[in-house]
């Protein structure tokens, strides 16, 4: 797709665009939400080295289409798009790009974290119980800060499996959750904080030019 989108298109890119800009917008008005995740795929793709793009298309899932629904499960929905829109294709084509990790730190520590959306308890509460079941092989009374050195080096096939799902599924590497951990921690990896923390440390580990 991004082979074609700015190989074959060409300039025509701009105009197809803002054509499902608008196609987007229209149906923000009418209410109606659910094709607003293809689009916002397309759109990116057709730029997909804009960064205001990701952002400002993650962040209308997040925060302005969200709020329209009562119901904590389809709010978490589109806070959990917004994020995904961002850590999974936005920092694939722009690895480097300090805006986009600024933004999705900030969705964890502000949309998730913070206490602005009423249904932010949900929120945390689906996240924990998400980072509880990758980082906890079980333990009964588990406090959050999992076995870096069993997520590193994975023995049991169940270890590789959860290693696997961090690395895959949520795009966290365990040795920068490590590196993390060691410097600011310890954190308690259940909780959106310590997310928004490893993002925004990513963010200015990558920005850093090679020779620093």
């Amino acid at each position: 797709v991004l082979a074609f989108t700015t190989v074959a298109l060409g300039g025509f890119r701009g105009l197809i665009a803002n054509a499902l800009w608008i196609r987007a917008m229209e149906l923000q008005d009418a209410g109606k939400y659910f094709e607003m995740v293809q689009l916002s795929d397309w759109i990116t793709k057709l730029q997909p080295h804009f960064a205001t793009i990701w952002v400002v298309q993650a962040w209308n899932m997040a925060y302005n289409i969200s709020i329209k629904f009562q119901n904590p499960k389809d709010r978490w929905f589109w806070v959990r798009q917004g994020i995904r829109l961002l850590r999974d294709d936005g920092l694939r084509f722009n690895p480097k790009e300090t805006l986009i990790y600024r933004e999705l730190a900030w969705f964890y520590q502000h949309k998730m974290g913070g206490n602005m959306d009423d249904a932010h308890f949900y929120y945390k509460g689906m996240w924990a119980v998400e980072m509880d079941g990758v980082l906890n092989p079980g333990r009964p009374k588990f406090d959050g800060h999992p076995n870096f050195d069993e997520l590193i080096h994975p023995e049991t096939p169940e270890a590789k499996a959860r290693a696997n799902k961090l690395r895959e599924r949520y795009k966290l590497d365990p040795v920068k959750m490590k590196e993390v951990d060691d410097r600011y921690g310890p954190l308690d990896w259940r909780l959106p904080e310590a997310h928004a923390v490893y993002w925004a440390s990513l963010g200015l580990a990558k920005s850093k030019p090679q020779d620093l």
